[in-house]
């Protein structure tokens, strides 16, 4: 029987080297691993873009570890945005938790608005991925809907929920307008029509 080893290329005498690990990761930070991963390739290149292999070789894992913890492409895609949508999310609650009163609340959206949660690299293009991908795959549509829920609540904290609707939707608006257009709406007007609304 011919001897493995030398078959190998190794001698019978030295020890086997294990192959080497692209991370030594447990399940869960694994998972975090992938969705990061994600969240950079959509950014980077878009949702349509983001498949197994392109994820995978991201995050730095195999493609199968991927399939252990999603059924498919679009459940990866679907976590990253909820990461995304959390994010901005907690954010609301943060700043608007700091409010003294309804005044104060008024210019805190304001500053939601026009501050830097919106500039950080590559926020604005996730946002609009994200529509486009729950546009085109309406099983998804409660990515959005969790966002907008919880941004809501946020805002109900100095507002009552008609003038929280209305103030989220005046957010969105113009958060979309000032990162296309090449005149932005300044701060003042948009807190006068802040101040109009609630």
């Amino acid at each position: 029987m011919p001897n493995l080893a030398i078959l190998a290329g190794t001698h019978p005498s030295e020890p086997s080297m294990p192959r080497p690990k692209k991370h030594d990761l447990t399940t869960a930070d694994s998972k975090a691993v992938i969705i990061d991963a994600a969240l950079q390739v959509i950014r980077q290149e878009g949702a349509g873009c983001a498949t197994y292999r392109r994820i995978a070789a991201e995050a730095g894992v195999s493609p199968g570890t991927m399939t252990y913890h999603f059924a498919n492409i679009n459940e990866i895609v679907a976590a990253a945005f909820v990461k995304m949508s959390n994010g901005i999310a907690d954010q609301y609650f943060r700043q608007l938790g700091e409010a003294r009163n309804t005044a104060h609340a008024r210019e805190l959206v304001a500053d939601l608005i026009c501050g830097d949660l919106w500039k950080a690299s590559g926020q604005m293009l996730l946002i609009f991925e994200l529509y486009t991908f729950v546009s085109r795959n309406p099983e998804y549509t409660y990515v959005m809907d969790d966002w907008m829920a919880r941004s809501r609540q946020a805002l109900q904290i100095h507002f009552d929920e008609k003038t929280a609707r209305a103030l989220d939707a005046l957010i969105e608006g113009f958060t979309i307008h000032n990162a296309l257009s090449k005149t932005t709406v300044s701060r003042a007007d948009i807190l006068a029509l802040i101040e109009a609304i609630a």
